[in-house]
């Protein structure tokens, strides 16, 4: 029983409860114990045998109760009994964006509609625009809705992928046969999401080598391996790492290319930086920057693996215009965590020491406004006690604790919070929860406004996108951009794999237009703060560099940056 097919059923048993009107609250934690589980370095099943699950945060006794169950038997009775509630036809609907759970089964009780198909048909034929906040626009952004569906491949999550490609190379490396191996492809690229997992390996026994991948236990993700001669190492992981575009843009370079070996490392290699589980996997992941050769053989500088897309990086190499990338070690600080004050799973002192540990000099703790009442939100007079108790714990040499609030865009643009109360605040970062089915028109102007406040530091997810399961909301991004450049407001790239938000190519046209962005893992538990090596990894293949980052600041500046007056 793997990671992902118990994420899977967390999240199922969420739908399912949502769908029939149970508590939100419990809705909500079946999710996040559904994405602990899913950005678990370990396997489940070896934590369940050994009764460690509630060591994880957001695992709770009850919830550990129901994952033992389903990895020791195979299936989960509670879930069973929610299916029989819902056709199964019918959660296929929530796919569809902005399409949640009270809609499909307002459409299934009204119009018996209980699959993609007759979705379709009864927005084809009119018949969705009788129903409650519904019409004719509605529907044809549903049509276009099912199609994205039907178009979206079957991919997981860096978050998912990561840890299992990390395993799959552990294994690996304990053969004597492997000589070498590295894994390529999209995983290297640092894509959001990963259809397989290619691996390349150097062996003179690859019979020996193929035999010990078949021993592997069944894997939620398809590892798709190269086994060459170690001289053909570096050529075979060039090849495998770069997309269709790259090795067309490299193939105008030159030719001739023969076996190579090793080279000297990439010294802006993400892997370096602070430690813990979830930095272990990636460590395992580290680039094997062996096919730095193929890009010499060409007369290239290297061309770090988050670039390989395609969009004009072998002529920035030719012109000695790459960027100097951001990496995990000029990474300072966090500026959006939550605690237990609202729904975070860990105190303010867990945070603050889990992000001491890390090294970070400094950290924001950014819980929820009042009006996101599903997250505890708190009300003007909890974040002042809130705010003192984070005052009285900043007591560390070389370490800051900075009072901040993640603040609900409301639907007008307006702010959750009064200006009085936000200019007590270190950190402001404005975002959007809510009326996310609204225009272009309107989410721009919304943002504009939360932009034009002159207490609002960062915005936080703007696309509100969740990825495989929300879409990002429509905006009017060029508009956007000139707002912040213009005020200095910071646009943030959320680290948790299940946002990065922005992505890789808005991060780009933000720092083309000179906007800073501030990488953040919206943390709602101490194990989350590990998430940032994901955020940087979407930041290199927006060509971020350092310079562009707010939290890879020293803390001298960061506080000037924050003081600053907006324009």
């Amino acid at each position: 029983m793997d990671n992902l097919t118990v994420a899977e059923a967390l999240y199922e048993v969420a739908d399912l409860l949502e769908f029939t009107g149970g508590d939100p609250f419990k809705v909500r934690a079946y999710r996040k114990a559904a994405e602990a589980v899913g950005l678990l370095p370990e396997q489940v099943a070896g934590l369940a045998r050994s009764g460690r699950l509630t060591r994880v945060p957001g695992i709770g006794k009850a919830i550990a109760a129901k994952v033992t169950e389903l990895v020791e038997t195979g299936r989960l009775g509670y879930l069973e009994e929610l299916r029989q509630a819902v056709p199964p036809g019918v959660l296929d609907l929530t796919r569809v964006p902005g399409l949640g759970a009270r809609t499909a089964m307002l459409l299934y009780q009204r119009l018996g509609v209980d699959s993609l198909e007759a979705l379709e048909l009864a927005a084809r034929e009119g018949r969705l625009r009788d129903l409650p906040g519904m019409g004719p626009r509605r529907e044809a952004a549903i049509l276009e809705g099912v199609a994205r569906v039907r178009r979206r491949p079957d991919r997981v999550s860096i978050g998912t992928a990561a840890p299992i490609a990390a395993a799959v190379l552990q294994h690996l490396r304990s053969h004597p046969a492997v000589l070498r191996a590295a894994v390529a492809g999209s995983v290297r690229r640092r894509q959001e999401t990963v259809a397989d997992i290619d691996v390349v390996v150097a062996t003179r026994d690859p019979a020996a080598v193929q035999a010990h991948l078949d021993r592997l236990p069944p894997l939620p993700r398809a590892v798709d391996p190269v086994l060459v001669p170690p001289e053909e190492f570096a050529l075979a992981l060039f090849e495998r790492t770069g997309s269709a575009a790259h090795l067309a843009e490299v193939a105008g370079a030159g030719q001739g290319i023969a076996p190579m070996g090793a080279a000297e490392a990439d010294q802006s290699s993400a892997s370096e930086g602070p430690a813990g589980p979830l930095r272990d996997v990636l460590d395992t992941l580290e680039s094997d920057v062996a096919d730095a050769a193929v890009y010499q053989a060409l007369g290239l500088p290297y061309i770090p693996p988050e670039l390989r897309e395609g969009r004009g990086e072998v002529a920035a190499a030719r012109a000695g215009r790459l960027p100097r990338l951001i990496a995990l070690k000029h990474i300072r600080g966090d500026l959006h965590v939550h605690t237990t004050a609202s729904d975070g799973t860990a105190t303010l002192a867990e945070m603050a020491e889990a992000a001491r540990a890390l090294g970070h000099r400094y950290l924001a703790v950014c819980d929820h406004s009042q009006s996101l009442a599903i997250a505890r939100g708190l009300s003007p007079e909890r974040l002042r006690q809130h705010v003192a108790a984070i005052r009285r714990l900043d007591q560390w040499e070389g370490f800051r604790l900075l009072a901040g609030a993640e603040v609900d865009i409301l639907r007008d643009g307006t702010l959750d919070y009064p200006d009085e109360i936000l200019a007590g605040l270190d950190v402001v970062v404005a975002s959007l929860h809510s009326h996310l089915q609204l225009s272009e028109a309107e989410q721009t102007e919304r943002l504009l406004r939360a932009i034009a406040n002159p207490h609002v530091d960062i915005i936080g997810h703007p696309f509100a996108r969740v990825i495989g399961r929300r879409e990002p909301i429509a905006l009017d991004f060029e508009r956007i951009l000139e707002a912040c450049a213009r005020t200095g407001t910071a646009l943030e790239i959320s680290a948790s794999p299940s946002r990065l938000d922005l992505s890789d190519q808005h991060a780009r046209l933000a720092r083309a237009a000179g906007v800073k962005l501030v990488i953040n893992t919206d943390a709602h538990s101490a194990r989350e703060l590990e998430l940032m090596p994901y955020g940087v990894g979407q930041a290199r293949r927006g060509w971020v560099e350092p310079e562009d980052v707010v939290n890879a600041m020293g803390l001298p500046d960061l506080l000037d940056w924050l003081s600053r007056p907006k324009g």
